[in-house]
């Protein structure tokens, strides 16, 4: 199988999954800007986002 063969197109991408710490938010628990701009491109494109994490729920806090 050709390697470009795996990639989904963006149409057929449904839902994105990000993790917390190191990817939406920094070592010091701040949402960046660049983050929040990504997830509006999802969200007006019509993807689904939703985020996940190993911290406990009561670690969610923020």
């Amino acid at each position: 199988m050709p390697q470009d063969a795996a990639k989904p197109s963006a149409s057929q991408i449904k839902l994105v999954l990000a993790d917390v710490d190191g990817t939406l938010v920094t070592k010091d628990k701040i949402l960046t800007p660049r983050a929040i701009r990504a997830v509006e491109r999802l969200r007006e494109r019509g993807i689904l986002f939703t985020i996940t994490s190993g911290r406990p729920p009561k670690g969610m806090k923020m």
